[in-house]
C-alpha cells in the first residue's frame, strides 16, 4: 500500500482472508442483514432502492445487500484500487469505483439514492463528519444513512488478542458521537443499538456454523435486557435526511 494512503486503509490480503475465514464471512453478511433489516423497517415502502456503499473494500458486503434488498442499483465507492481488483464478479447493476468518501466524487449525482451505507468504516476516518455530509449530499430527501463500528470496549480485546490485524481506528464510536454527527450535518437520528453478541459472534473461530439471520434474532431477544449490553461487539446507527 502506498505511503500516502490514509491509514486503515486495506491490502488484497484481506480481501483474500474475507474469501476463506468463517468469522470474517459471518461478519460481513452480519453487516449486510442488519443493514437490510434496517432498511426495510424505516423505508417499508421503498422497493428495488439505489444504494451507495462508502468503504466498500472488495464489496462483499456490499454485493450480499444489494441482493438481500433487491437493489435497482448499488455502487460502492472504495479507497484501495488493490482491493477493488480483488473483489471478483459482482451481481448485477452492482460495482465498486475508486475515490475518497470525504469527497465529492463527479460519478455520484447528489441527491439520488435510497440508502447510504458506511459498514465498519467510519473509525477509520480522521473526519468522520465530512462522511456524514457525503452521505447527505447523495441521499433523496427522505433517504436512510445506515453505519455500524466496532464497540471500543471489544475492540481493544480483540486487538490484544491479535483477533484482527492491519487495522487502524481513529476514533472510538458510540451513541452520543453518532448523534452528534447526525445533528450537525442535518440528519434525523431514528436508532442506536448494539449487535452481534460476543458468544455469538466468537462462535465462527471454533469453526461453529452461525448464520445472520439467527444472530440477529438472538441479540434483539437478548437486547431487551440492559443488563446484556456490554456483551455486544458491534454498534448499528440508522438515520434519515429530512424531507425538504
Amino acid at each position: 500500500m502506498n505511503s500516502n494512503s490514509p491509514k486503515g486503509v486495506m491490502t488484497e490480503r484481506y480481501s483474500h482472508d474475507r474469501k476463506k475465514k468463517k468469522h470474517l464471512i459471518y461478519r460481513y453478511k452480519s453487516r449486510a442483514y442488519e443493514t437490510s433489516k434496517a432498511f426495510r423497517k424505516f423505508s417499508p415502502k421503498v422497493n428495488a432502492p439505489r444504494i451507495l456503499d462508502f468503504g466498500s473494500a472488495d464489496g462483499f458486503t456490499l454485493s450480499e445487500t444489494h441482493l438481500l434488498l433487491e437493489a435497482k442499483t448499488s455502487l460502492g465507492v472504495e479507497y484501495s484500487k488493490e482491493l477493488i481488483n480483488s473483489s471478483g464478479e459482482f451481481p448485477p447493476n452492482c460495482s465498486v469505483i475508486q475515490g475518497d468518501v470525504t469527497k465529492n466524487i463527479d460519478q455520484i449525482k447528489a441527491e439520488s439514492y435510497d440508502l447510504v451505507t458506511a459498514l465498519a468504516i467510519l473509525e477509520h476516518l480522521d473526519e468522520p463528519i465530512e462522511l456524514f455530509r457525503q452521505a447527505y449530499r447523495n441521499l433523496k430527501p427522505g433517504g436512510l444513512l445506515v453505519a455500524t463500528c466496532p464497540s471500543p470496549f471489544w475492540d481493544k480485546i480483540s486487538g490484544k488478542f491479535n483477533l484482527h490485524d492491519d487495522d487502524f481506528h481513529a476514533f472510538d464510536f458510540n451513541r452520543q458521537a453518532f448523534f452528534s454527527l447526525a445533528m450537525e450535518t442535518g440528519f434525523e437520528a431514528l436508532q442506536y443499538r448494539k449487535f452481534m453478541s460476543a458468544p455469538l459472534g466468537f462462535a465462527p473461530y471454533l469453526r461453529i456454523p452461525m448464520s445472520p439471520a439467527f444472530s440477529y434474532f438472538s441479540d434483539r431477544i437478548i437486547g431487551a435486557f440492559v443488563i446484556f449490553n456490554w456483551i455486544f461487539v458491534n454498534q448499528i446507527f440508522i438515520a434519515r435526511k429530512l424531507e425538504h
